[in-house]
């Protein structure tokens, strides 16, 4: 199934498109806050917090605001002005204002029509009447969901500061560390920062980087067998020599990475972006269709 690909939106700024699970973790980090935008189509806005996309991540900002200072908040503010700044994965798009808060108005409307129908459902029989106009509301959302859904590779950028004595986890950002022959089988690390990292000769046997930053790395002979690298970027990488047999590179970016004397046997390339630039067919396994 086709995951949803959100576009952030924020002082005037567009970033991505993410992954939902990338959204997610940005939340519990502090980078994002539930008062951003999100679109599937770049065109129809909504707050995050009236999505009601992500229940979960919003009740624990609800909570943080009760419990935490406005020292807290204000630090959060400035860590989140820094990555901004960083200027990582972020395209500045012009947008007519105007037509943006009528579009954001109009899905706002709709979603309270949506929400009002619902509770008279729970709390008397409903006519079949508003029923059949709960399913039309409902289809039109879904509608619309499954025409912002696109084939472009999904983006990555949101992480911590470089920290090269840092532990390989989830948001860590290793770029440009020296890393050769690093040894962890089975590590999983989601929406790594890894550009230019040299990883010559590791050992990662099974590993999850599913959406990791990896462009311009260096990656030659490495152990990369069954890895979980889906919607990773690879642009520019090194991967002569390396063997990549069973790894998941579905929705992966390889756009001018070198790939000589690299075992693929049984990998999965759909959709992924290939080294000379073409889109590898849905099902491509071990080669580039």
């Amino acid at each position: 199934m086709t995951q949803s690909l959100w576009y952030l939106r924020h002082e005037g700024q567009i970033f991505g498109p993410f992954p939902s699970p990338q959204i997610e973790e940005a939340l519990n980090m502090g980078e994002v806050s539930p008062d951003w935008e999100i679109s599937l189509n770049e065109s129809d806005w909504l707050s995050i917090a009236d999505s009601a996309q992500f229940n979960a991540e919003i009740a624990t900002w609800n909570e943080r605001d009760t419990q935490e200072t406005v020292s807290w908040r204000d630090q959060r503010k400035q860590a989140r002005a820094r990555w901004l700044h960083e200027g990582a994965g972020v395209t500045e798009v012009a947008h007519n204002q105007a037509q943006d808060a009528a579009a954001r108005n109009l899905i706002a409307r709709d979603h309270i029509r949506t929400q009002a129908l619902l509770q008279v459902e729970k709390t008397k029989r409903t006519s079949p009447w508003v029923g059949l106009l709960a399913l039309g509301l409902i289809a039109g959302v879904g509608l619309t969901v499954w025409l912002g859904q696109g084939d472009k590779p999904i983006q990555t950028g949101i992480s911590q500061a470089i920290n090269c004595a840092a532990v390989l986890a989830d948001g860590a950002n290793w770029t440009g560390c020296d890393k050769r022959g690093f040894s962890q089988p089975g590590i999983k690390v989601r929406n790594a920062r890894l550009d230019k990292v040299q990883l010559d000769d590791s050992r990662l046997k099974g590993a999850d980087l599913a959406y990791a930053s990896l462009r311009s790395a260096s990656l030659r002979n490495a152990e990369l067998v069954n890895v979980n690298l889906t919607g990773a970027d690879l642009s520019g990488a090194d991967l002569s020599g390396a063997d990549l047999t069973g790894a998941d590179l579905r929705y992966a970016v390889l756009t001018a990475a070198n790939l000589t004397g690299t075992r693929l046997n049984t990998a999965q390339l759909g959709k992924a972006a290939w080294s000379d630039g073409r889109m590898c067919a849905e099902g491509s396994i071990g080669e580039c269709r």
